[in-house]
């Protein structure tokens, strides 16, 4: 056996669509499950089927139990379906990033690829940016690989990223796209990275329908960031309730009885 081959992904095609020119859709489990929930999100909104399984042993080193007891390896999954009339999308998502920087280049260039073979001309991946505090409404933030790019998002009122980096798969297959001749841009919701943030999710959903010109219903999404805002508020008020005991001045020592 050779490491290095096992090591590969490896790609089962359930089935290869005519997909015309699709948009590819990525986003990954990472802080606030931002990417991940966005994704899930539009294979059941749009009813995708899947298309491609992925597989590789960079995945962590751990099985998903499922809810009827059975357990299976980490994996990767390409689905592909009819987002509006006309239009076609790709999403990729998978169960985890893998664990190491060489099988997320392997991964991630594996699904540009076979997104480039479907036709695709444009990526965008979908992430969190991390603030460390709560926001009512999440700003979108984002990066692109061309200027003309980073123009067309910015005029749709995303933030334009001036530095920095933006970590794993969900940057990283931005670049991979630029590589195989693709455009690509990140779309990033302002998050806190202190719980899973449907609020930020639903953000980069809604600045993706205005950037790939189809509606996404996030009716569901919007129950779920109620849920987030209400989690927010309870951890607010126990912040400042704490934040309050704290800074309340000791008092001077004195007997309890007084006789």
């Amino acid at each position: 056996m050779n490491p290095q081959k096992d090591a590969e992904v490896r790609e089962t095609v359930i089935r290869l669509p005519k997909a015309g020119k699709p948009v590819l859709v990525c986003g990954l489990p990472g802080s606030g499950y931002v990417g991940k929930l966005a994704a899930d999100h539009l294979v059941d909104t749009f009813g995708l089927k899947k298309v491609v399984e992925y597989s590789s042993r960079d995945f962590p080193p751990v099985v998903n139990v499922k809810a009827d007891g059975t357990a299976g390896e980490m994996k990767g999954e390409l689905f592909f379906g009819r987002a509006g009339k006309g239009r076609s999308i790709l999403v990729f998502t998978a169960d985890a990033q893998p664990a190491t920087s060489e099988g997320e280049y392997r991964l991630s260039d594996a699904v540009v690829k076979t997104a480039k073979r479907l036709g695709a001309r444009k990526v965008y991946a979908l992430a969190a940016y991390i603030t460390g505090s709560f926001a009512q409404v999440p700003k979108v933030y984002g990066a692109a690989t061309s200027k003309q790019m980073a123009a067309s998002i910015e005029a749709i009122g995303v933030t334009l990223m001036k530095d920095g980096e933006i970590s794993g798969m969900n940057g990283l297959l931005v670049g991979m796209a630029a590589l195989r001749g693709l455009e690509g841009a990140c779309l990033l919701g302002e998050t806190s990275g202190y719980v899973v943030d449907a609020g930020a999710s639903k953000s980069v959903l809604e600045a993706l329908s205005k950037a790939a010109g189809f509606p996404i219903d996030t009716a569901k999404l919007k129950e779920k960031a109620e849920e987030t805002q209400r989690a927010i508020s309870q951890l607010q008020a126990m912040s400042e309730q704490s934040q309050e005991t704290t800074a309340q001045p000791k008092r001077e020592a004195r007997p309890g009885y007084i006789g």
